[in-house]
């Protein structure tokens, strides 16, 4: 595969695979590997398999519905493709446990994942977590 294979792989999941498109999951099962691992911001349990990693996106957009992916810029390098982007949307549903406070919050982060035969098998997830529990209230601003 070349770089170039590998960016369009990573952007259309990006783009199209994103939990509130219509037809997201089938974009899922076309493009990331049945045995896909993801990492997700620094947990120490990683995310295996891809129906599992599917029920996973899905609750978290549970809480987001309408949120907004920004794709700020990316990097390629071998099977290897990193994103960076914004997210911007309203609390409206349940996150991770915190029932919906309809707060607006904006975070950024990034998304690397690893491409073999065409397919995602590997995927790096982080994004500003305190950010968003602050601006949830969950947490205090630290200022």
């Amino acid at each position: 595969m070349s770089i170039e294979q590998n960016k369009a792989i990573a952007l259309r999941l990006a783009k199209e695979g994103w939990g509130t498109m219509p037809g997201w999951e089938k974009i899922w099962d076309e493009l990331v590997d049945r045995d896909i691992v993801q990492y997700f911001c620094s947990q120490s349990e990683s995310i295996c398999g891809l129906e599992t990693n599917k029920a996973f996106q899905a609750s978290l957009f549970e809480g987001f519905p309408k949120i907004e992916q920004t794709i700020e810029s990316v990097v390629a390098e071998g099977d290897k493709v990193v994103y960076f982007h914004t997210l911007k949307g309203a609390h409206t549903g349940t996150f991770m446990g915190i029932e919906p406070t309809n707060n607006w919050v904006k975070a950024t982060g990034f998304t690397m994942v690893r491409v073999a035969n065409s397919k995602i098998v590997e995927m790096w997830y982080e994004t500003n977590l305190l950010a968003v529990m602050q601006q949830l209230g969950i947490i205090a601003d630290l200022k």
